[in-house]
């Protein structure tokens, strides 16, 4: 069952100064423009065509825009897939079961190594229930050490390595996808 409004669960993981909520219609623009800004590297792939179908998921409530604020600013993104939105070809790693896939996290350039993307993917995972999920899935360049820290301490475990040439362009080009089990 998706959340049909932001106000549905307002979950708060304990990160100093630091508040996480469901994004709000009029800010998806906004925080576009913040993956762009902050998520752009070179472990990220970021096609605009991608970008905007996840920001149409999120309007169309088939997917969600974790926020988290600071004195009433972002400073970290996460966008997660709702089970039947799930990308085909992370089907294979569900193991049949209703998963989430989370597309991204992103925390402002400011404000790294504070915890604020781990406390996303905790937060997304204690909403997963919500949603009727029994697995979350995530993925990563294989080589991106911050990255494989956040989803480690978040409580993710390695499930696949694969060569990714349509994704990445940078370092062994390969994917690492993680998952986390709620059952």
């Amino acid at each position: 069952m998706p959340f049909k409004s932001w106000d549905v669960c307002k979950i708060y993981v304990d990160t100093p100064m630091t508040e996480y909520r469901l994004a709000k219609p009029d800010e998806l623009e906004t925080l576009k423009a913040f993956l762009f800004h902050h998520g752009a590297n070179f472990w990220n792939n970021l096609p605009q065509e991608g970008v905007d179908n996840e920001f149409s998921l999120v309007a169309a409530e088939q997917a969600s825009a974790l926020v988290a604020y600071s004195e009433e600013q972002p400073v970290g993104l996460g966008i997660f897939y709702h089970p039947q939105a799930l990308p085909n070809h992370y089907l294979k790693f569900s193991q049949g079961r209703p998963a989430i896939y989370i597309a991204e996290v992103v925390v402002h350039q400011d404000h790294g190594g504070q915890g604020i993307g781990t406390s996303l993917l905790k937060d997304i995972i204690q909403r997963a229930a919500l949603l009727g999920a029994e697995i979350l899935l995530v993925d990563r360049h294989t080589e991106n050490a911050e990255s494989a820290g956040m989803m480690r301490k978040a409580g993710f475990t390695e499930l696949s390595t694969f060569i990714d040439l349509g994704r990445r362009d940078f370092g062994n080009r390969s994917t690492t996808v993680l998952y986390f089990d709620l059952i």
